[in-house]
């Protein structure tokens, strides 16, 4: 690998904070296998104000998995590098102007201009601190994508709901819209097991899915066919020795409505000799009322 001596040859006038840095994260990256080839600081340039201040730092890298481990190492310990902002691969992701947010940036035309094969970071003035006596500096490792997703579903790890947690996945280093797409992914692979075709129409018959245009509509939006439920509600309907079907609560709920079975004792006196649940009509008529 790449010694420091070289790599950083041509940091020029930074700042000794910024050279103690720049050593800080070079050795850290070595350490976890990953190779900084070179590093750029200082620019005699006064329009590139950043670089001219000496608190820029450019980490040269072959990789995409060497520029993500760098960036996630100086965003996990930003407030002891004293971190103004990050940028790796046309991302930059700043202390101060929209904290944490990982937010995209314009395309630059070139893979340098879009820092994407370097990550480039600004820190604030003052002293560098270095990690404390016995301390391993936090290395920025991060869990995958998946097991963010895991703990999201499952109540855990404080991630919130959005927009708060698109917020802290982002100070945190991920993509929210990766996880989001994750989590949903798990979501449809732990949703309960879809009900059979006569558990459908069970439901059908107490009310539960309309009738109708609405309830055609709802049970090929939940993924079941239509014509099968229905010939399953007709053939639960229809007495033994009988070939009409009985009506649904939702459809004696309308006719309810409508006038047809009278009122209070009436109503449910006639309901009753004619084998329906007069409970579990009127509760669906005051639910269409309410």
């Amino acid at each position: 690998m790449t010694t420091f001596a070289h790599a950083s040859s041509k940091l020029g006038k930074v700042t000794g904070a910024t050279k103690s840095r720049a050593k800080e994260i070079f050795d850290a990256a070595q350490d976890a296998g990953h190779d900084v080839w070179f590093m750029w600081g200082y620019d005699g340039n006064a329009s590139n104000t950043e670089h001219h201040s000496g608190r820029a730092l450019d980490f040269m890298v072959r990789n995409k998995a060497a520029g993500d481990w760098i960036r996630n190492y100086i965003w996990t310990n930003r407030s002891r590098l004293r971190l103004q902002h990050v940028i790796w691969y046309q991302k930059i992701t700043s202390t101060t102007t929209y904290p944490g947010v990982v937010r995209q940036m314009a395309d630059r035309g070139s893979v340098t201009e879009n820092h994407k094969d370097h990550v480039h970071a600004l820190f604030f003035t003052g002293a560098y601190t270095a990690p404390s006596r016995g301390e391993k500096p936090s290395t920025g490792g991060k869990k995958s994508v998946t097991d963010v997703a895991k703990e999201i579903v499952a109540g855990k790890g404080g991630w919130g709901n959005n927009p708060l947690r698109a917020q802290r996945l982002s100070e945190a280093g991920y993509e929210p819209t990766a996880v989001q797409l994750e989590v949903e992914k798990l979501m449809r692979k732990e949703a309960p097991p879809r009900k059979s075709t006569s558990q459908i129409a069970s439901e059908v018959i107490a009310g539960k899915w309309d009738d109708g245009a609405d309830r055609k509509r709802k049970l090929e939006a939940a993924g079941y066919n239509y014509d099968a439920v229905q010939k399953e509600v007709n053939r639960l309907l229809t007495p033994k020795g009988e070939t009409k079907p009985k009506l649904t609560i939702a459809q004696l709920a309308t006719q309810v409505i409508d006038g047809k079975w009278g009122s209070g004792a009436d109503r449910k006196s006639r309901l009753t000799r004619a084998g329906y649940n007069y409970n579990a009509v009127q509760a669906e008529v005051n639910r269409r009322l309410r």
